[in-house]
């Protein structure tokens, strides 16, 4: 009796652990663990820290963006965001002017996402000491860049400058300006200007006149549309409607002679092949070569709408049908014998919703007849987002004038 009930235990065990491998390979084929890389844009704070150590940022060249991976199950990615991921900086962990690098932390409040990695894993800085008289170097953007391009980025190398003169004109410094003039640029330059010192009334204090001068780096970037691409059909009686991408917009650099000829950027091609329901789905934009985004993240997200086919059906007099190709010396007398003319037209609800009945247009041709009774096709003008269901047919009467 007792080796039966040993028996038995131990095939309801190998039962249970038989039935959970079971169910690990059903949840992985379902929905399987998948990998994710995004850009993030990257975040700096507590930069005022640094000044209570009696030190500050020699410059500020950190990577606007880092690339974070990410572990989940698939069906846990569906509906991430950007505000569901951080990559932060934190100059508090500066410990001194020494310092030479902080670590990217990457934070996440997305419940069955982990973080795998980032990269870059550390930024460089580089740190000063303090000292009474560095003045940070204001850029004054003068001009206007070519049409569509804008300046994203105008930083003078090195961020301040230490200015040597008798006490009375240091205390009196109230800015240090660079001028640059972007009149018709359309691509990135890096160029020497010399400063010019004002006085805490706005004053050109001439002394300091001409003795200053840093490299100013410009960074120009044009804005164009971000346009997803699909391939495929939905499912039979289905649509698919509005394609909407976060962000709508990108901006790009690169060679003048190879982005004056880009006018959007297209996504990865978006499968939705007998689709039957609305998707979101994280795409990679295709970059030309020599092309780069800025300030751009490089997966974007699009939601594509898949929509069920409706129907409305419309009625018309039959004043409301001209006739094509009638004679023009008025011998022939035309009337459509039908008393009411319907139609109906497929497309999603909201479209067909747009569509008032003054906006179609109905017509028949009637070129060449002669006296008689025809059926002829109803032509009809409609708006490219429907469709026509069907072809229709309309009864005329042809008679010679005075009969």
């Amino acid at each position: 009796m007792n080796e039966l009930l040993k028996k038995d235990l131990t095939l309801k065990i190998i039962s249970v652990f038989f039935a959970i491998f079971l169910w690990f390979i059903v949840l992985d084929s379902s929905n399987p663990v998948t990998w994710v890389e995004l850009n993030v844009p990257l975040k700096v704070e507590n930069e005022s820290s640094l000044k209570e150590k009696g030190i500050m940022l020699k410059n500020e060249n950190f990577p606007r963006n880092v690339s974070v991976s990410l572990k989940g199950r698939k069906s846990a990615f569906n509906n991430i965001g950007l505000n569901d991921i951080e990559a932060i900086v934190d100059l508090s962990k500066v410990e001194d002017v020494n310092t030479q690098f902080l670590y990217v932390n990457v934070y996440t409040n997305k419940k069955g996402v982990s973080f795998q990695g980032v990269t870059p894993r550390v930024v460089e800085i580089e740190l000063e000491k303090l000292g009474e008289n560095p003045f940070p170097v204001n850029v004054v953007i003068t001009g206007k860049p070519k049409e569509g391009y804008t300046v994203v980025k105008a930083n003078a190398i090195p961020t301040t400058v230490s200015i040597e003169a008798p006490d009375e004109i240091i205390n009196s410094i109230g800015e240090v300006r660079a001028y640059v003039d972007v009149d018709n640029l359309s691509n990135d330059i890096i160029i020497n200007k010399e400063c010019v010192v004002y006085n805490k009334e706005g004053e050109k204090i001439v002394e300091l006149d001409k003795k200053i001068s840093v490299d100013i780096n410009i960074e120009i970037a044009k804005e164009v549309p971000i346009v997803p691409a699909v391939r495929g059909r939905p499912a039979k009686n289905y649509t698919d409607g509005i394609h909407r991408v976060v962000p709508e917009k990108a901006w790009i650099s690169g060679p003048s002679d190879v982005i004056d000829l880009i006018d959007n950027l297209k996504t990865e091609p978006i499968d939705i092949e007998n689709m039957s329901q609305s998707m979101t789905k994280i795409v990679n934009l295709v970059l030309p070569d020599g092309v780069r985004l800025v300030d751009t993240p490089r997966s974007v997200y699009v939601d594509v709408v898949i929509e069920e086919l409706a129907e409305r059906e419309f009625v018309f007099n039959k004043e409301s049908i001209a006739f094509d190709n009638a004679v023009k010396n008025n011998s022939l007398k035309y009337e459509i014998l039908d008393d009411e003319i319907k139609i109906t037209l497929t497309g999603t609800r909201q479209e067909l919703n747009k569509i008032s009945p003054e906006s179609l247009k109905l017509s028949v041709d009637v070129g060449g007849l002669s006296e008689g009774e025809y059926k002829r096709p109803l032509n009809v003008v409609i708006p490219d987002t429907v469709n026509l269901s069907g072809s229709y047919d309309v009864k005329i009467s042809v008679k010679k004038t005075g009969s």
